[in-house]
Order: structure tokens, then C-alpha cells, then sequence
């Protein structure tokens, strides 16, 4: 009798383990966890983006991978991938297979239940970065009221740039909050478009003494920060 009281509330017991198993609500970890298990090889995906800022994932990315020239694929959690079409504007997710060539199949406002953004380096990408690190320390705007140049970094007021290596690093970076508002991307996109609706001078700054105008009346866009300008 003993032993058929214990079997029953060992069954009882591994039950009610079992059901509190399958109601546990699922986690980011849970997600990153069925991400590892996923198909292809990781090595040359970065970090995929969780749900919490799913929208502003998108459109850093998406300015990423065009200024980058790296590629921007979405991958849900099942392991398939779906390339990200980005016109400036609209993001889309189009499977990537041979046989559907149907476009949008996530919608970008319901996508952020299902997987995240990743982007693959491109032939370019490193040296588009290392522009961008150059770029960052030696263009000088130049400020019509005090009549000077001074650096994108205390123009647009983002304090502490250090070199960037990633693609996830310049993501994180260009994501951080800054305390005026917004994100440092959003004090990226257009420089130099003044208050007045003015354009203005831009140099580059060898920091030997030398410099030189690379663009006179005129705004500096994202991508432009990625180009060779020394």
C-alpha cells in the first residue's frame, strides 16, 4: 500500500511539473535559445534584435546595412530567413526561397512577435566602418554664428565617441538615448541643416594643421559619414 502512495504522488508531482512547463510564458532567453538552435551558420550574423524597440531595430538596421554595404536579413525563430528590403521609407520582408517569391510576408508591425533583424558583413564593410571612425574625429562643421569650425560630435552634442568595430557596436551606438531627446541616429541623418534652413561648410581636418573644404553650402546625410573624405 506504501508503495503504490508514493508512485501516485510521484505521478502527481511530475504532472503538475509538466504543466507549469507549458504555461511558463515564454522569455528573451527562450527566444535567443531556439536563435542559436536555428539554421545556418551564426558566425556571420551579428546579434539579432529581441521585441523590446522593435521599430527603431528596424530603421537603424536598415540605414546600417545601406551606408554599410553589408546585408540585412530577418530571421525568425523557426530558423528561416527572409531578406529586408529598405527604400528609405519602407521596410520589407520577402521570404528567401526559390519557389515563394511573395513579398512582405511578415508585416513590419507584427514581425517583432516572431524573430529579429540581423545584419552579414559585406566585401566593404569594414573599411566603410573605418571611414566612418575617421569622419566622426576630423570633419568640422562650420558654425555661422560663432564663425569657427567645430567637430559633428560637439555640434549635433554626442559626448564620448570611441572607435567603432562592429556592426553591433554602431548599432548600439547609434540607438543610445541622448539627453536632449531622441537618438544619437537622429542627429546623423541630416547635418548641417540649420534652424534658418541654411546649409553650410563642411571640412576635413588632418590634425597636423592641415584641412580641407569638402563641401561648401551644402548637408552632410548618414551615408555620407561612411565615405572616404581624407
Amino acid at each position: 500500500m506504501n508503495v503504490i502512495i508514493i508512485a501516485a504522488v510521484a505521478v502527481a508531482i511530475i504532472a503538475v511539473s509538466l504543466m507549469m512547463n507549458i504555461s511558463k510564458p515564454k522569455s528573451s532567453d527562450d527566444d535567443m535559445a531556439e536563435y542559436s538552435k536555428s539554421k545556418g551558420d551564426k558566425k556571420e550574423f551579428s546579434k539579432p534584435s529581441l521585441k523590446k524597440g522593435f521599430q527603431e531595430e528596424a530603421s537603424v538596421k536598415c540605414m546600417v546595412a545601406n551606408a554599410t554595404c553589408s546585408r540585412l536579413k530577418y530571421m525568425d525563430f523557426k530558423g528561416d530567413i527572409y531578406d529586408v528590403k529598405y527604400d528609405g521609407k519602407n521596410v520589407n520582408i520577402e521570404r528567401e526561397t526559390e519557389k515563394d517569391d511573395t513579398l512582405k510576408d511578415y508585416k513590419i508591425e507584427k514581425a517583432y512577435m516572431q524573430g529579429g533583424f540581423s545584419l552579414i558583413e559585406g566585401n566593404e564593410t569594414a573599411e566603410r566602418i573605418n571611414n566612418f571612425n575617421q569622419n566622426m574625429k576630423h570633419i568640422r562643421i562650420y558654425d555661422k554664428d560663432d564663425n569657427e569650425y567645430k567637430s559633428i560630435t560637439f555640434k549635433q552634442g554626442i559626448n564620448d565617441f570611441v572607435d567603432i568595430k562592429t556592426l553591433d557596436e554602431l548599432c548600439d551606438f547609434l540607438k543610445k538615448e541622448l539627453p536632449q531627446g531622441g537618438i544619437i541616429l537622429d542627429k546623423l541623418v541630416k547635418i548641417g541643416f540649420g534652424k534658418r534652413n541654411l546649409w553650410t561648410t563642411f571640412s576635413y581636418d588632418y590634425g597636423d594643421g592641415r584641412s580641407k573644404v569638402i563641401k561648401k553650402d551644402d548637408t552632410l546625410k548618414f551615408e555620407d559619414l561612411f565615405e572616404r573624405w581624407e
